[in-house]
C-alpha cells in the first residue's frame, strides 16, 4: 500500500449505511471506504464474520448520486459499475492465501473476467433480500465457491453484498443507526490508517477465502496457461 493510501482520510459518512440484521451473530467491523483524499466517500464497506466460523459477508453502501458522478462522469450504465464493484470484490476475496503463488497474468485475467461478467449483469440470476423489513429484488453472480450481488431498489444507495459460506436468498439487511456495533463513529472523519489499526487488533475481523491453500476450479479455468492451450 503506498503512502497516499496510508494517508487517506474522508469526511464523515453522509449517506445511509446498511449491514446485516441483528439476527446475525458474529464480529462486525468497518472494512474500508472508497474516496479521494479529503473528499466524501462514494462507498463504505462493512465486514461480518460468524462466530467460530470462516463464513461471512461484506456489505457495501454506495450513495447513488455521488457514485454515478464518480464512476460515470461522461454517462454510461451505472449498474454495470455497481456490478463490477461486486464482481471485483468477489474475485479478490476468493483468492487463496498469499503464500499460494499467483501465476503471471492471473490477476489480470480475473479482473477482465469480473468486468465481462459485470457488463452482463442483466443476465445474473435474481433473488430477493429483506432490507429494512421489506423484500427487494437483487441480482447475484457465483464464482469460486462464493457469490456477489447488488440491489438498486433503495432510493438513496446501491447496496452490494459479497457472501462466503452463506447463501444469498432472503438475506436480511438493515440500516445501521448504531455504528458503535462496528467499532465506528460515522459522525467522525474516516481514516484508513485508523481502520487498519482497529482491524489488526481483532484477528476475527477479516474474511478468509473459501479455499486458503489452493485455487478453485473457476480460478484455474482462467489461468493464462489454460487459455493458451
Amino acid at each position: 500500500m503506498d503512502s497516499d493510501h496510508r494517508e487517506l482520510t474522508s469526511p464523515p459518512v453522509d449517506f445511509p449505511v446498511h449491514g446485516l440484521g441483528w439476527g446475525f451473530r458474529g464480529a462486525r467491523w468497518v472494512d474500508f471506504f472508497e474516496a479521494m483524499p479529503g473528499t466524501p466517500s462514494w462507498a463504505l464497506w462493512l465486514g461480518h464474520r460468524e462466530y467460530d466460523s470462516d463464513n461471512g459477508v461484506r456489505v457495501g453502501s454506495l450513495p447513488k448520486r455521488r457514485y454515478e458522478e464518480t464512476m460515470c462522469p461522461n454517462g454510461g450504465d451505472p449498474l454495470a459499475k455497481v456490478a463490477f464493484s461486486a464482481a471485483f470484490g468477489l474475485v479478490n476475496l476468493t483468492l487463496p492465501d498469499g503464500s499460494v503463488p499467483r501465476p503471471d497474468g492471473l490477476i489480470e485475467s480475473l479482473v477482465e473476467h469480473a468486468e465481462k461478467q459485470a457488463n452482463r449483469y442483466e443476465h445474473w440470476p435474481r433473488t430477493f433480500w429483506q432490507v429494512d423489513g421489506k423484500p427487494v429484488p437483487a441480482r447475484m453472480w457465483r464464482f469460486a465457491g462464493a457469490w456477489a450481488g447488488f440491489t438498486d431498489a433503495l432510493s438513496e444507495t446501491y447496496v452490494v453484498v459479497i457472501g462466503l459460506g452463506v447463501e444469498p436468498d432472503d438475506l436480511r439487511l438493515m440500516r445501521i443507526t448504531k455504528p458503535d456495533t462496528y467499532g465506528a463513529n460515522f459522525a467522525a472523519a474516516l481514516n484508513l490508517v485508523e481502520l487498519g489499526r482497529q482491524k489488526s487488533s481483532r484477528p476475527e475481523a477479516w474474511l478468509p477465502p473459501p479455499r486458503r491453500g489452493e485455487f478453485h476450479a473457476d480460478q484455474l479455468a482462467l489461468m493464462p496457461s489454460a487459455e493458451s492451450q
